[in-house]
């Protein structure tokens, strides 16, 4: 069989069989792939390690004759995925299923992968707040669908917005003015800095959001934006979701 190498990181895995795992991995070079690990849950695999999580590695692969390819063998790049800390843990699921139910098969894109393995090693990183993290990919990828906000002006009534605090509508598909968000019960009320930091977001200014330090209430205040938008625009709840809320809430 033909082989090619590849980066990769590791969206999804199920157990198959009495040995093997079945991978949804995100390539560099030819997009979601899926890839069967033959025998990497026996007793001492040198490939068991490669096959976690959330791992980012350089993977070698055979062209299997079906819709799987053939992980022949692989080498970790990064850190370890943060399957010991839960809160971590729960993030990378959401960012992984939330990559899994956006991105079509075999559809390669740089910038998106790159988006996604940065995204996923934050949740890693020790110095990052894995909720960031999330925030980030999840405006990225609304976005991506074809869902950009309208940030500038009343996504009602277009009228430009004034430096105050305004609320997010998924609905209407942005901010709202006073006046407007007496329609919508379920709109957020985001302050002056949280519609800066969307702004920042939406120009796709992924230095400038990494300087950002983000308090808790302006976290909670983009999670509600994010959740809104992928509710509105997913055909069904990301499953992890739940998790990470119940962790939150310990």
């Amino acid at each position: 069989m033909p082989t090619y190498v590849t980066d990769g990181v590791i969206l999804r895995r199920v157990d198959y069989g009495e040995a093997d795992r079945i991978l949804t991995v995100l390539t560099r070079d030819h997009g979601k792939i899926g890839v069967i690990a033959r025998g990497v849950r026996k007793s001492g695999s040198r490939m068991a390690a490669h096959t976690d999580l959330f791992a980012r590695s350089r993977m070698q692969l055979a062209r299997g004759r079906g819709e799987l390819d053939v992980l022949t063998q692989a080498e970790t790049l990064g850190p370890h995925a943060p399957l010991g800390d839960a809160r971590r843990a729960a993030c990378a699921s959401v960012c992984a299923e939330l990559a899994d139910r956006v991105l079509e098969s075999n559809h390669p894109d740089e910038e998106t992968f790159q988006l996604v393995a940065d995204a996923l090693a934050d949740c890693t990183d020790d110095d990052r707040d894995p909720r960031a993290a999330l925030v980030w990919l999840s405006r990225r990828m609304i976005d991506r669908l074809g869902y950009a906000p309208q940030l500038y002006r009343c996504a009602s009534c277009s009228t430009i917005l004034p430096q105050v605090s305004a609320w997010f509508s998924a609905v209407a598909g942005g901010l709202l003015c006073v006046g407007c968000a007496v329609a919508d019960l379920g709109a957020v009320e985001c302050s002056v800095r949280v519609i800066k930091v969307l702004r920042v977001a939406a120009d796709g200014d992924a230095a400038l959001y990494r300087r950002l330090r983000l308090d808790e209430a302006e976290l909670v205040t983009l999670e509600m934006v994010a959740e809104r938008e992928l509710a509105q625009h997913l055909d069904r709840q990301l499953r992890s979701l739940p998790v990470l809320r119940a962790i939150e809430r310990r």
